[in-house]
């Protein structure tokens, strides 16, 4: 099994994570089955897969040219023209509907609500402005890893788990991004070891270990939701997922890899359009849900999103087209 399955899939893998996750945000009925049930409410398991995998490109994106300036322009023109239109058209209907008052304007189109701590249900979302937060820091991360990669690695992922225990009580709002820094610089060193090993193959031995950590993480998340009462506290919901998502990711791939002819085009187009159905999805399924009260509104939200998600970004991709080119004209 080789390490570079991890590149080679990264769209699936995206995929499988956005699929996740909305089907963690879905009104679907699972009470009939636990294990269905279990893995529904572990959805936002979906949320680490992207994490992780965000690290992995963006990697890639910054030791292209190692320009801070390039690196926040791709990153900015990569999430702002998808993000920064619906986030507006859906906080000027919330306004009208009386769902959210005129300050919301300020939160959702900074992106500073989720900082300000105003509540989840006051703000768009909370992942795109914690990513953004994340792509602010990387060029910093990335010289200090250019001196020591595994030492800087270490202290940030240390950093971000001791933050996360000692601020119960006062930034603990802050968990859902907190307790996946580690997962976003675990990709960014993997991405920089293939990039130096890219035929590297996973012996025997690492291949338990990594069975073992999977595992592992898997009983303390079974332990902490059935045995304990504190799952839902100090962020342990999150916890496991350190240890779950890197071995789920390579045996996810491992499994796309036996079917070397199949382009997995469901999983392709779900992760080439993870963004945009990210930014589309839990707002409509919120507003179908007001008005049906069954299983259909899941279906119709689906459904809606998967369409406006490939337009809205087929319609943003083309202004970008255009933007670039003419950029690209003016410097020549």
């Amino acid at each position: 099994m080789k390490l570079n399955l991890l590149s080679r899939y990264r769209t699936q893998l995206m995929g499988v994570a956005i699929l996740w996750v909305m089907f963690f945000h879905s009104h679907l009925p699972t009470e009939f089955s636990g294990i269905l049930d279990f893995f529904k409410k572990m959805g936002y398991g979906g949320v680490d897969i992207f994490m992780l995998v965000s690290g992995f490109g963006v990697y890639y994106s910054i030791s292209k040219d190692g320009s801070t300036k390039n690196f926040y322009f791709r990153r900015a023109i990569r999430i702002l023209p998808y993000y920064l239109p619906i986030v507006l058209i859906v906080t000027i209907i919330a306004n009208i509907a009386g769902i959210w008052k005129p300050i919301a304007f300020f939160y959702n189109l900074t992106t500073l609500g989720f900082w300000l701590n105003v509540g989840l249900m006051n703000i768009y979302d909370w992942f795109i402005p914690a990513l953004i937060s994340i792509y602010l820091f990387t060029p910093l991360f990335y010289k200090f890893f250019k001196i020591n990669k595994t030492i800087s690695t270490l202290v940030v992922i240390l950093g971000a788990y001791i933050f996360s225990y000692l601020s119960v009580g006062t930034f603990d709002y802050l968990y859902n991004f907190t307790f996946r820094i580690p997962l976003y610089v675990m990709g960014f060193w993997l991405a920089d070891y293939l990039k130096n090993h890219k035929d590297y193959k996973l012996s025997k031995n690492m291949i338990s270990l990594i069975t073992v950590i999977f595992i592992f993480g898997i009983l303390l998340l079974c332990y902490l939701y059935y045995f304990t009462s504190v799952f839902s506290i100090y962020g342990n919901y999150l916890l496991p997922f350190i240890f779950i998502t890197l071995p789920l990711c390579v045996y996810l791939c491992y499994i796309f890899s036996l079917f070397p002819n199949y382009k997995f085009p469901i999983l392709t187009f779900l992760g080439s359009h993870s963004l945009t159905l990210f930014i589309f999805h839990e707002k409509i399924l919120f507003y179908c849900s007001l008005f049906i009260k069954t299983i259909l509104s899941d279906i119709i939200a689906f459904i809606v999103t998967v369409i406006l998600a490939y337009y809205w970004q087929k319609f943003v991709d083309r202004i970008i087209e255009r933007y670039m080119l003419k950029k690209n004209k003016q410097t020549i």
